[in-house]
């Protein structure tokens, strides 16, 4: 992986989690660049370090397994959760094992350093951090072999952090492994009377707790309407729909933006399927302040993430549906008092190989709008707003128009659907404008 991809993994690995310092990034890049060699090379040997810490992991309910790496391939094994699932030491000692003889065995320093000079320079240009621990680190880093790092406090406060580093492939199936029931039939896996391919199946509807980005407040809780779905080969019947719930489980409700792919690369895994599908729809508030009075208030809007992986590789998408108001053009130039206007609403999709903020999105679609709609206003509000619609009238062909052009100008955009939707005061139908835009390959 290059070191741009390297950089801008950990600048959303910060982003995340506020309360990392550079010893927690050092740690991350270290354990995805030699895996698990340190339980030999500083800790005493894989035996020695991991039964005793299986011994003292209390169970807890949750998700077995988290990448810590972009290219999924090496992750970490939450302790707690493989023990409440019935896992065993010696299966956690033999993966380690053989994770560090076929996977982590020869593997030469020089990229990891490399990698950790501009991880360095990116942390050293960020006044959160402090500039001797990050010469320490680079310090630690330039030793033969490079020394491993602790997590900081703050860290594992906010993590508790109790885990064994692995990377067996097989190893990632372990949550339907862990299993303590009788064999029955498995009538999924039948032949099915009429064989053909199914390209989404899976289930919808489903209520479940996530986290999502917040620009504000770097991180807000919120509930999503989740579909799941993965591709059904024409030679299985069905497909086993307690295993989407049981995906989700591992996560225990955090979910969030950087998970999305992890997520459908474990979905693909363990249904053995081409192509994974997820959309999550979930109210999203910000604070809001009225135009003149400054009274604040919460904002809903609704947010969705549209996340797919197959053998073509990742696509994300971000949207967002945002209320406005419209005022018309025709009616204001045929009348001598007054413009009739109308709730309306902007819905964006976005895919984007990096993030992008709802605040960004919202903040286009209302600066093309005759005005916002705040949820709280004041008399003296009530007027402005008025008045500035009245001065600022707009078919729905002039909102999509420049909400597309915004989207344009962005680089970080590689497709876009716009679409305005009026729901007209005067007429008993609504007017709406659509606008898709391709600006550069995904």
């Amino acid at each position: 992986m290059a070191e741009n991809d390297w950089v801008s993994f950990i600048q959303k690995y910060i982003r995340e989690r506020p309360y990392a310092r550079p010893a927690d990034v050092y740690k991350l890049l270290y354990q995805a660049h030699f895996g698990p060699r340190h339980y030999i090379e500083y800790c005493g040997g894989v035996s020695a370090t991991i039964v005793p810490a299986f011994k003292n992991a209390p169970p807890e309910k949750g998700r077995i397994i988290e990448y810590i790496d972009p290219d999924l391939t090496v992750y970490r094994i939450n302790l707690g959760a493989y023990k409440f699932y019935k896992g065993t030491a010696p299966r956690l000692v033999d993966a380690v094992k053989r994770t560090i003889e076929e996977i982590f065995a020869d593997v030469e320093p020089d990229g990891f350093r490399k990698i950790w000079e501009s991880v360095s320079a990116m942390l050293e240009a960020d006044d959160r951090f402090d500039e001797e621990e990050i010469k320490i680190l680079d310090a630690a880093a330039s030793e033969n072999p490079p020394a491993i790092a602790h997590h900081s406090t703050s860290f594992i406060e906010a993590e508790n952090p109790d885990y064994i580093v692995a990377a067996t492939p097989d190893f990632a199936r372990m949550s339907s492994e862990l299993k303590n029931t009788a064999p029955m039939p498995d009538v999924q896996n039948g032949s099915p009377e009429h064989p053909l391919d199914i390209d989404k199946v899976g289930i919808r509807g489903l209520s479940y707790p996530i986290v999502v980005l917040d620009k504000q407040n770097e991180r807000q809780h919120t509930v999503a309407d989740i579909t799941m779905s993965v591709e059904l080969p024409a030679k299985w019947r069905g497909t086993h729909m307690s295993r989407f719930l049981e995906l989700l489980e591992q996560y225990h409700g955090e979910i969030t933006y950087v998970q999305i792919r992890p997520l459908l690369d474990e979905m693909r895994k363990v249904f053995d399927a081409r192509a994974a599908h997820i959309i999550l729809k979930f109210p999203y508030f910000i604070e809001k302040k009225s135009p003149v009075s400054k009274a604040p208030s919460l904002m809903e809007y609704t947010a969705t993430f549209d996340g797919e992986l197959d053998d073509g590789g990742f696509r994300f998408k971000v949207g967002i549906r945002v209320p406005i108001t419209t005022l018309c053009p025709c009616s204001k130039e045929i009348s001598d008092h007054g413009a009739h206007s109308q709730r309306a609403y902007v819905e964006i999709t976005a895919l984007s190989e990096s993030f992008v903020w709802f605040e960004d999105l919202i903040e286009i679609a209302e600066y093309a709008a005759s005005s916002p709609v705040y949820s709280l206003l004041k008399r003296e509000d009530e007027k402005f707003i008025t008045e500035r619609a009245y001065e600022k009238p707009r078919f729905v062909e002039d909102v999509a128009r420049a909400v597309a052009r915004e989207l344009e100008a962005r680089q970080d955009i590689a497709e876009f659907d716009v679409r305005v939707i009026s729901h007209e005061s005067i007429h008993n139908h609504d007017a709406f404008a659509e606008i898709r835009g391709y600006i550069k390959e995904c």
